[in-house]
């Protein structure tokens, strides 16, 4: 392999994170943010790839900050982004915010404060008797203090490497005597949806000593407490337990409030080092500090200061707030008896704060408990300070914090790994109807604690399952650009999923948009979630056909919860759109039953969409206006429309052959050959389908998604469908016509010589970019052998989110767009990955044209690798169990063998269509390791 196969084999997307707001012109090399520093050039700066300053320090190379990130935590059990600048974003695990999709009145009034700061982690480390050097493993300017704490600074830079659900982040300095690197992720495992759906996430740090001598290391993470956000009395309680060489953090309440939403619990956990916390604390303490004024003079507490002498935390437990303990002013203090005063400051000495401050009296006056004068001294200060930290204005809300670290000794060269783990159970999830809907997570963990027990016990599983799924998806000779958008649309499973108490699961339209389980939405962006984890996708899909109207209308979205839909029943999409969803999961599956529990809504749905042809022509001709592009209105006879009524009647003849209804699949064939000559004949101008054609117009505008139900069906393997000559004509025009490499694919375009419609013409949605439109005409592109052009709509969309710093959020109707999904679409269009679970075939047949093709595969039970070359194609596993009777492939000639583990298999081969099947003669069962080999 040569280097730049080497290169090409193993894609990288990296970005430098820092304090950097501005674009600079490197970011078209998918660097997306510099340090922002005007620092020496170090070789660990050269390292990370980050640009030289000019040698008078004043360069500073600036580049697009991203506002998004891996989001880490479960299926449907929210999530927190870990972004670029090393910190946590977008908190949804309180049953808040956009994911929890509004709140009933009695919880409205705003989710917990958690800014970035709310979950941080500093290192210290030391050589000898050297000063100690703190840095934040962040860049974010507003965590700095210059005036107080100026030795707390940020690390140069962050080299961010996201792939979801995972992010790698390397600490860029130059002036520590280590390396650190941070992995976080979610144990997202294929196939395995109780993993998946743990509330909860790992930080796993490597530390690296790269002098030459001792250094003492201790790793620091503090945690914000979110429990009972507004309650006059929260009633905050946290508990450390050691256990196994690790130590829990869990902070838990008693409060019951009427807003529940917070009532639950959190975790933070430590594994490796010696540990050492601060169960309890104010949140000013427990953080830079803030001024301070008392009888023995100003400063600014803070846990940093001991930090950084002692390089440990003080492992204090004091486990409820102290606001109760010293409610008196100096004169009541200086009146306590001896006694009083001793046993006072003993309960507050167990508070780390208190203990500091201890310690500050002593260094001035001796034993601060020895005497009267010392006690009322050192018991002035803490009253001084809980006044300052706990008054009346501030609605009991800033105690609870807390803080874990670890600490170490490296040898010379030596490496060491620190793991955090954070978990959260937050039952109380609310629809805006104030039904309680809960989380599906309930029915596994009774706490935090128990969460963060479970991941770290499976620690080694998840990392291995996640890790190897998140480094497999970017293992492929198509470069960034396609890994990129197979792999990051995935984070949506994260960000905008809700699994209920009840068990109902469905995906946000849009981030708190929309609603859930939005048909035509589905229909586009659902791949994904078939491939990973199939039980949730016919579970969605069984949900939705629950609201099948009587006239065979099927539901639009479900709002505001997953009980009750929208009336947008108007939409024709839906129905052809519901059957191929139905016939594509089947395929995938092989489940009868799930065929079976359909079928009815199937048949409701095609008869109601076959009542749109008025005129006998096979074609939807009336009511055709409303459809998924919802502010763009259609009439007569459209292309998009009547493509989909094709693709349905194609997998309606699918299922009732199954079924084994052939009367109604004899009906429906005949629909469809009828249909199909119609589709030409009156919709075809010589160039493409026109969008629209009707008894007193012809619309010539040429739209990409003319071909939708045409896409869907030839990409799961349903045919015969139209000609590939007369498709790849419309496909080549629409790729003439609505794309560039600036724009890049727009939904459609007019024609200038041709008459225009102002219900068409510079229409909002037909001039906009949808990227789930995009992936999925890119995926047809590739799928009918277009490469090239279907690469270039890929690479488009992945500079166009690059510099907008969103690579992880696409927009649409709203945030984290559903449709976007669609990109897993183009994963199986560059394979040529098809599955009928039926029949027990699988076919691997990448487009040709391809000298070799690297590319990992999922099916509904299991995921590995492909390598096709022009002989060769190797089939790995990786994970699950694949079942296979039948395999199809583009090789050809009559020398083809068959070898699983190395050992031949018998197999008979059959041509057809430029494809070969190969029929074992035994069924093969292929696991974890197994390899099939078919070569030429």
């Amino acid at each position: 392999m040569n280097d730049q196969t080497k290169r090409q084999a193993m894609p990288r997307r990296e970005f430098l994170g820092s304090a950097a707001k501005t674009m600079g012109a490197a970011a078209l090399s998918g660097i997306a943010a510099s340090s922002g520093a005007a620092a020496p050039v170090s070789a660990a700066r050269r390292e990370a790839g980050l640009p030289a300053d000019n040698a008078d320090g004043t360069a500073i190379f600036c580049r697009p900050d991203h506002e998004s990130g891996i989001p880490l935590g479960g299926i449907g059990a929210g999530s927190i982004e870990i972004r670029p600048d090393g910190y946590f974003h977008d908190w949804l695990i309180f049953n808040n915010g956009g994911w929890a999709g509004g709140q009933p009145d009695h919880e409205r009034g705003g989710g917990p404060g958690m800014p970035p700061s709310a979950f941080s982690f500093l290192l210290r480390t030391r050589q000898g008797g050297a000063e100690p050097q703190v840095r934040r493993l962040g860049v974010r300017p507003d965590q700095n203090e210059l005036y107080s704490r100026s030795w707390v600074q940020s690390v140069e830079a962050i080299r961010y490497d996201g792939r979801f659900p995972a992010a790698t982040l390397t600490y860029v300095d130059g002036t520590l005597p280590v390396e650190v690197t941070g992995v976080f992720f979610s144990p997202f495992t294929p196939h395995d949806a109780r993993a998946s759906g743990t509330p909860g996430f790992h930080a796993v740090f490597r530390v690296k000593n790269r002098s030459r001598k001792r250094v003492e290391v201790s790793l620091l993470g503090t945690l914000r407490n979110p429990l009972a956000w507004g309650a006059a009395d929260r009633k905050l309680h946290n508990a450390v337990r050691e256990d196994g060489g690790t130590t829990f953090l869990t902070m838990r309440t008693d409060a019951d409030s009427p807003r529940k939403a917070t009532l639950g619990s959190i975790g933070l956990s430590v594994t490796g080092g010696k540990s050492s916390w601060i169960a309890g604390e104010f949140e000013d303490y427990l953080s830079n500090g803030g001024w301070l004024s008392t009888r023995q003079g100003s400063t600014v507490p803070s846990f940093l200061t001991d930090f950084r002498e002692q390089g440990r935390l003080p492992r204090l437990s004091g486990a409820e707030t102290p606001q109760s303990l010293l409610k008196m002013n100096n004169q009541q203090i200086a009146g306590l008896q001896l006694d009083e005063k001793k046993a006072l400051a003993e309960r507050l000495c167990a508070y780390a704060s208190f203990a500091a401050a201890r310690r500050r009296v002593e260094r001035v006056m001796g034993d601060a408990l020895a005497t009267p004068e010392s006690l009322t001294t050192f018991l002035q200060e803490c009253a001084a300070a809980l006044n300052a930290w706990s008054g009346e204005d501030r609605a009991r809300q800033d105690w609870g914090a807390g803080a874990l670290c670890s600490t170490l000794t490296l040898a010379a060269g030596e490496e060491r790994e620190i793991r955090f783990t954070l978990g959260w159970h937050f039952p109380h999830h609310f629809s805006e109807t104030d039904a309680e809907m809960g989380h599906q997570y309930e029915a596994w963990f009774d706490d935090a604690e128990a969460v963060n027990r479970f991941l770290v016990r499976q620690y080694d599983a998840q990392r291995s399952q996640s890790l190897g799924f998140a480094n497999a998806m970017f293992d492929t000779t198509l470069g960034t650009a396609m890994a990129m958008a197979w792999s990051a649309q995935l984070s949506t499973l994260v960000k905008c999923t809700w699994w209920t108490r009840d068990g109902r699961f469905a995906v946000w339209e849009g981030l708190g948009c929309c609603g859930f389980h939005t048909t035509d939405i589905t229909y586009q962006g659902s791949f994904g979630i078939l491939a990973l984890f199939p039980e949730l996708q016919k579970g969605q899909m069984k949900m939705g056909a629950e609201f099948q109207r009587a006239d065979g209308r099927v539901h639009h979205f479900f709002t505001p919860d997953l009980f009750h839909v929208d009336n947008g029943f108007d939409r024709v999409d839906m129905n052809p759109q519901f059957v191929m969803l139905v016939c594509r999961d089947f395929l995938w599956t092989g489940d009868k039953q799930y065929l079976a529990a359909m079928w009815p809504h199937v048949q409701r749905a095609m008869a109601s969409t076959a009542l749109l042809d008025g005129d006998g022509d096979g074609l939807p001709d009336r009511d055709t206006r409303r459809n998924t592009y919802d502010q763009w209105n259609f009439s007569g006879t459209p292309a998009y429309i009547a493509s989909l009524w094709l693709g349905a009647l194609r997998a309606g003849v699918r299922i009732a052959t199954e079924i084994g209804d052939d009367a109604t699949a004899r009906k429906w064939d005949d629909g469809l050959q009828r249909g199909m000559a119609s589709f030409h004949k009156t919709l075809w101008n010589g160039e493409y389908y026109s969008l629209q054609v009707a008894s007193d117009h012809r619309d010539e505008c040429c739209m990409s998604d003319q071909l939708s139900g045409e896409w869907f069906t030839h990409l799961m393997g349903v045919g015969p469908g139209m000609p590939d000559k007369r498709v790849v004509a419309a496909l080549t025009a629409i790729v003439r016509r609505n794309f560039t490499p600036e724009q890049g694919l727009v939904n459609a375009s007019f024609p200038d010589a041709r008459p225009a419609y102002f219900a068409t013409y510079q229409n909002a949605q037909a001039t906009a970019n949808w990227t789930g439109i995009e992936y999925a005409v890119a995926s047809m592109l590739i799928d009918y052998g277009l490469v090239a052009e279907g690469r270039r709509i890929v690479e488009s969309v992945h500079q166009r989110y690059l510099r907008a710093g969103r690579i992880w959020n696409h927009t649409e109707c709203g945030d984290h767009y559903y449709r976007a999904m669609s990109s897993w679409a183009v994963l199986l269009a560059a394979t040529g990955f098809k599955v009928d679970a039926s029949v027990g075939m699988l076919t691997i047949a990448p487009p040709r044209r391809q000298a070799e093709i690297r590319a990992p595969w999922v099916s509904s039970t299991a995921w590995g690798a492909m390598v096709q070359k022009p002989r060769r194609l190797d089939v790995s596993l990786h994970s699950g169990e694949l079942a296979l009777e039948r395999l199809r492939v583009s090789l050809t000639g009559s020398g083809i063998r068959v070898r699983v583990n190395g050992k031949p298999v018998a197999a008979t081969v059959a041509v057809q269509d430029g494809l070969t099947t190969l029929r074992f003669a035994a069924p093969i069962r292929l696991r974890s390791g197994d390899t099939i080999v078919v070569t030429a």
